[in-house]
């Protein structure tokens, strides 16, 4: 790396969550190169006030063990109904649904906000996993440094980096632990459903996350909040078929 690339910023998608907090702090404290951290708001996730919470009070206690606190830049924010997903988009992300591969939403309209403010090479967070690569990593990636490959479908990704495919989050924690900064990244966020401020508990990142030490919402009140959407969800799925009907 070459002393002006070291110098430019990295522009790195950042959420508050477990990868991206590790991406954000191994740039400043290892590697001592300047981040740019963008976030888009998705009004949609119920995680959203939580995860700007975490992201400003890492922030806090980040700046006073940086060299330099202008390393870390004002995070930039965009908000993705400004950015519909273009025709090709949404259908580069149908063509692998019906492949039957799982893929995040969130995907999607990072790709429209990415397509339409012109972006290439921000860093995205997708981790590697102890059992191998995801489907979706074998239909997009040629390899664990992310290159993409010749799928019509990887194009999606057109617009990314990809700086810890290769890392597990248990590399990742050794990684802060060596470098002392385990306890700023323990307190990520992750669950896309809390209640309150407290993780579900069952959501998908719940699951997967290391449940050591947190503190989750008690589960007779989650399954309340469960039935009680019920109705609510039957209601608006009625309404999509006579729409669609019409």
């Amino acid at each position: 790396m070459s002393a002006a690339e070291d110098r430019t910023p990295i522009r790195l998608l950042w959420t508050g969550g477990w990868d991206s907090s590790f991406r954000l702090m191994q740039a400043l404290l290892v590697e001592h190169r300047p981040v740019q951290p963008v976030y888009v708001v998705n009004p949609e996730r119920r995680s959203t006030l939580l995860e700007l919470s975490t992201m400003a009070r890492m922030r806090e206690q980040l700046l006073p063990r940086l060299d330099d606190p202008a390393m870390l830049a004002p995070t930039e924010l965009h908000l993705r109904w400004d950015f519909p997903p273009s025709a090709e988009l949404q259908a580069l992300n149908a063509s692998i649904l019906r492949n039957g591969t799982w893929i995040g939403s969130q995907y999607v309209y990072l790709a429209g906000v990415a397509e339409a403010l012109g972006w290439s090479d921000v860093e995205i967070c997708m981790q590697a996993h102890d059992d191998g690569p995801t489907a979706l990593h074998r239909l997009v990636f040629t390899d664990d440094r992310g290159t993409l490959s010749s799928a019509p479908e990887a194009q999606m990704f057109r617009f990314w980096s990809f700086p810890v495919l290769r890392t597990t989050k248990g590399e990742m924690a050794a990684i802060a632990r060596e470098h002392g900064f385990l306890d700023l990244l323990s307190q990520r966020w992750f669950c896309h459903d809390p209640l309150g401020d407290l993780p579900c508990g069952q959501c998908r990142p719940c699951q997967l996350t290391n449940r050591e030490g947190i503190t989750f919402a008690p589960p007779p009140l989650v399954l309340g909040r469960k039935l009680a959407r019920t109705p609510r969800r039957l209601a608006r799925a009625a309404r999509r078929r006579v729409r669609s009907a019409g």
